[in-house]
Parts: structure tokens; C-alpha cells; sequence
């Protein structure tokens, strides 16, 4: 199977000066906007879990693992959905869904109805993560996609640290009012829905699949030998809450916890806006073989590191180990889809990544709670699925460069 460019687009070579469609800079915006709301309150959800609502560490592991499987069964029919629909109807839904849901955290009165608002606002991120994507490679040539993404990726988690720093500063001034600051989360969450509403169009030259077609999606060998690389990946890569907790057993102050995942996410956000560039000037599989690799040292040191200083440079590398993996994914993965089937193809990459969540955070979540050294255990197991998993991945480009039959093109290849 042929990595095909965008519909309507010939394939050319990186044009660094080119600037983004207005489209690609409206869904950044977005991103920021969204992840300003979601992440006011994801740092202090396992505090609020096992304080407020009487929760367990499993229980912590349990509502971000069944959120994001619930997020992960939507993925894949929405993405297919989109190459027969258009990218802009589902992508305005899915921000839509969680726009609403996600201020009724600052309601619920038990674990379960913590995992039912969360599940909520993940099904809204099921629903749109894929077409988006997709609307993404269908506006930007093969050479600047690295730099799309990483554009998107890095708006996305300047979101995601300017959101607990917010959180912070609230709770400062308004100590043990987290429920109130839940229900203001709903504030930028209504102005991205106008964002969308206003700016984000879909791209004007792609030619809808028919339905059929598109919602009965098939994978190429290469497609699939990238899935399994991602499911190995991604069932070590557990809920970075474990991180916050990890953080907090190692000595951070509960008010200054939101302080430590937005340097993580400064970290996720100036790595992204580089690697993205990175991506494109080499080769979307060596970037992010380099991002987990750099995710699995983080890992392993932090499940050998008992002293705070030492944990503290070691979140700041999983931070950028995001940073760098996650455009070079879709622009992997984007390379590797047939032309005019970006949403199924970004479909089946959210669904592999977000079905493993739940086998993820029980993993991390039991092996956690085995005594004294359970984080230990954890975070090591981490360590060894990110390594296998970049073995297979960097396997696999061997072999396909060793291979009759495929083409490598100029720009770099799949």
C-alpha cells in the first residue's frame, strides 16, 4: 500500500516558509482553548478522587482507563464516518460533547459518577480526535505535515499548562472551591465551539468516499505492523496521573501538584513545536523511535528514583518524549494511508491507542498498589513496553527498506 498525500495535492517537498492554512492555526486555537478547560481539572482529579469522593489508587487508574476506552469505540467509526461525510461536521459535534459534559464533574458525589462525566468527555474526544486529524492532512502537503501537527500539538499543550497554572491561582484565592472551578470549565469550552463554528472549514479539493467504502475500512501490512508497535506502546503508556502521584510521594506539596504538570505540559509544548520540523527533515519513523526511546529512559529512571530532584528532570523528559512523538505518529500515519482515507486511518490509530487505556491504568493501577516498591513496578513495566515497542517499530523500517516492491520516496518514506 502506497502512502499517498493529501487528496487534491501534489506530492512536494518540506517548504519550510510556507505559513498554515488559516484552518490548521482555527484548530490549534481549539485545541489550546479545549485543553485550557480539561486540563483545570485533570491534575486535581486524583486528589478530588481519593479526598472528596472516597476513591482508591485502582479507582484513579479505573476512570481514566474506562474514559478513554469508551473515547477509543467511537474513534474508529467516526474516522471512517468523516472520509464519507467531511471532517468539519464531526469535528464541531465532538467539541461540542465535551464543551457540555465536562463542567458536571464540579456535580458528582461518587467514583462512578466521576467515571460517567469523564467517559462523557472522552466519548466527545472520540468523536473528533480522528476526523481532525484527518482534516489536518488533507489541507497540508506531505512535506509540512510534521510541522502541522507539531503546530497543533504544541497549542494543545500550551492549553494543558496554562490550565493548571488557572487551576492553581483559583484555588489559591478560592481554597477547597475545586467543584466551583469544575463549573467555570465550561467558559472555554463555549468559545472554542465559536472558534469552529467561524473558522474551520474542510478542505475544498477532497473528494468524499463512498459511504460504503468508507465505513468498511481495510489495513495495509504496513499500517498494521505500525497499530501493533502503537498498542505495545500504548499499553505501558498508563494514565499520567500515576506521574502526579509519583510526584507527590516524593515530596510535592498537594497545592503545588498543578505546578508540576504544567511544566510537563511547557515541556509536551515547546518539544512538539520542534519536532514536528524534525519529522519532516528526517523521517516520521526516526522521530518517533527517538520519542520512545526518550520515554522509556524517563520511565526507567523514574522507577529507580527515590529523590525528588532527580524525579523532578526525569518528568520534564516525559514531557518531551510527547512532545517529539506524537506529530511524527500522524504524520506516520498519515504517509501510510490510502489517498482519500485519512479518517479510517486516523480511526484505527485513536481506536488502538485508546482501547489499550483501560488494560493500561489496571496494570499500572494493581502493580502499583503491591507495596512499597508497586511504583516502582510500574513505572519499569513502562520502560520495557516503550523499549519493545521501539524495537519493533525501528524492526519493521529495516525491513521495509530492505524489501522489493516498496518505494521509498523523496522526504522520507514509510
Amino acid at each position: 500500500m502506497s502512502g499517498a498525500g493529501g487528496p487534491g495535492m501534489a506530492e512536494g517537498q518540506p517548504k519550510p516558509g510556507e505559513p498554515l492554512p488559516p484552518t490548521i492555526r482555527a484548530l490549534g486555537w481549539t485545541s489550546f482553548l479545549t485543553d485550557l478547560s480539561s486540563e483545570a481539572i485533570y491534575p486535581l482529579l486524583p486528589a478530588f478522587l481519593l479526598r472528596e469522593l472516597g476513591g482508591s489508587a485502582l479507582s484513579v487508574g479505573l476512570v481514566d482507563g474506562v474514559a478513554n476506552c469508551v473515547a477509543a469505540i467511537v474513534r474508529l467509526p467516526s474516522g471512517a464516518a468523516s472520509d464519507w461525510l467531511g471532517r468539519r461536521p464531526l469535528v464541531l459535534f465532538g467539541y461540542g460533547i465535551s464543551a457540555v459534559i465536562r463542567p458536571l464533574m464540579g456535580l458528582v458525589a461518587s467514583p462512578l459518577g466521576a467515571l460517567l462525566v469523564r467517559a462523557g468527555d472522552r466519548f466527545g474526544k472520540g468523536i473528533r480526535s480522528a476526523p481532525r486529524d484527518a482534516l489536518v492532512a488533507d489541507l497540508v502537503e506531505p512535506g509540512i505535515r510534521g510541522r502541522a501537527f507539531g503546530h497543533i500539538r504544541a497549542m494543545d499543550h500550551a492549553g494543558a499548562a496554562f490550565g493548571p497554572l488557572l487551576a492553581m491561582l483559583f484555588l489559591l484565592l478560592f481554597p477547597g472551591r475545586e467543584r466551583t472551578l469544575f463549573l467555570l470549565a465550561i467558559l472555554p469550552g463555549l468559545v472554542t465551539l465559536v472558534v469552529i463554528w467561524r473558522y474551520v472549514r474542510d478542505a475544498p479539493a477532497r473528494t468524499p468516499v463512498a459511504a460504503r467504502t468508507a465505513l468498511a475500512p481495510r489495513l495495509g501490512r504496513r499500517q498494521m505492523t505500525l497499530l501493533a508497535a502503537v498498542a505495545i506502546w500504548a499499553v505501558g503508556a498508563s494514565s499520567e496521573q500515576f506521574l502526579l502521584l509519583r510526584a507527590a510521594e516524593l515530596g510535592v506539596p498537594a497545592a503545588l501538584v498543578p505546578l508540576v504538570w504544567l511544566c510537563m505540559s511547557l515541556a509536551k509544548s515547546g518539544s512538539a513545536t520542534y519536532a514536528g520540523r524534525l519529522a519532516d527533515r528526517w523521517h516520521p519513523r526516526a522521530a518517533l523511535a527517538t520519542g520512545w526511546l526518550a520515554f522509556a529512559v524517563a520511565y526507567a529512571g523514574l522507577a529507580v528514583s527515590s529523590q525528588l530532584a532527580a524525579a523532578l528532570p526525569l518528568l520534564l523528559l516525559v514531557g518531551v518524549a510527547y512532545g517529539i512523538a506524537e506529530p511524527a505518529e500522524r504524520a506516520l500515519v498519515a504517509r501510510l494511508a490510502p489517498e482519500g482515507r485519512h479518517g479510517s486511518a486516523f480511526g484505527w490509530y485513536a481506536l488502538v491507542q485508546g482501547i489499550m487505556a483501560l488494560p493500561a491504568g489496571l496494570l499500572a493501577g494493581g502493580l502499583w498498589q503491591q507495596g512499597p516498591q508497586g511504583p516502582a513496578w510500574a513505572l519499569g513495566t513502562t520502560a520495557l513496553l516503550s523499549t519493545l515497542a521501539c524495537g519493533l517499530l525501528v524492526a519493521c523500517g529495516r525491513e521495509e527498506a530492505h524489501s522489493p516492491g516498496i518505494t521509498v520516496r523523496q522526504g522520507g518514506a514509510a
